[in-house]
């Protein structure tokens, strides 16, 4: 990865944006978590946060203690010495259990129709392998595995359960907290994944790590309430 490969925007007179790529790519996406990884491992002084996305890397920096320049070396540092095994991200892999359709799922059927399948292939399809965490939002977010983009909902629900299952445009995601949403819910996961904001990092799972979904019925629901995402690590 050479320096060329991406731009340094200042964000303000405390942030800057590095920007791999305009639009998506998965070797744009493996740049940014590589070098957010970076700054995490090192623990930099005068680094206050950085919150990497799909193609770009935000880092808000306390100039009293790094300035700009000092801060743009290391950038330089990170990527010229990178080799492609370290950019490639991987991760361990977590094995979700979802009931999908009816109350946990009211959006099931209208997904299924966008698609032009059933609600098993529908099914079927969105557990045929796992899927890469991409970005942490509201929780896990992943690039879909479905082949049209899922239209959002007219108008937002105000009130979307933790653990939904929910897909609009491109991405899906898990809601780790109850909230307003306008994304399509077509299942829902017992499985406790919440924010510890007073634990470095808040979550247990991070870009790179694996989720691979499977359906149970209603009545194995409560069998699954009170884990925690760590309890779902598949052990390879």
């Amino acid at each position: 990865m050479g320096q060329e490969d991406y731009k340094f925007n200042d964000y303000g007179d405390a942030g800057v944006l590095i920007e791999f790529s305009k639009t998506f790519t998965m070797a744009a996406w493996q740049k940014v978590h590589y070098l957010a990884n970076q700054f995490l491992e090192e623990s930099i002084p005068g680094i206050l946060s950085i919150i990497p996305t799909y193609t770009t890397l935000f880092i808000s920096y306390d100039y009293l203690i790094i300035e700009r320049n000092e801060l743009k070396k290391i950038i330089d540092s990170y990527i010229k010495k990178s080799t492609q095994q370290q950019i490639n991200i991987t991760g361990r892999t977590f094995k979700i259990p979802v009931v999908f359709g009816d109350e946990y799922g009211p959006d099931l059927e209208f997904i299924a129709q966008s698609q032009q399948l059933s609600e098993a292939d529908i099914i079927n399809q969105f557990c045929s392998k796992p899927l890469p965490i991409m970005v942490i939002n509201r929780g896990p977010m992943f690039g879909t595995n479905f082949k049209k983009e899922v239209p959002r909902l007219e108008t937002p629900r105000t009130e979307v359960p933790a653990g939904a299952i929910t897909a609009a445009g491109e991405q899906i995601s898990i809601m780790i907290q109850k909230s307003p949403g306008g994304w399509r819910i077509f299942g829902q996961t017992p499985i406790q994944m919440n924010m510890t904001f007073e634990e470095n990092p808040p979550v247990y799972y991070k870009p790179g790590d694996m989720m691979l979904f499977y359906p149970i019925n209603k009545s194995e629901y409560s069998k699954f309430e009170g884990l925690t995402i760590s309890d779902t690590e598949l052990k390879l």
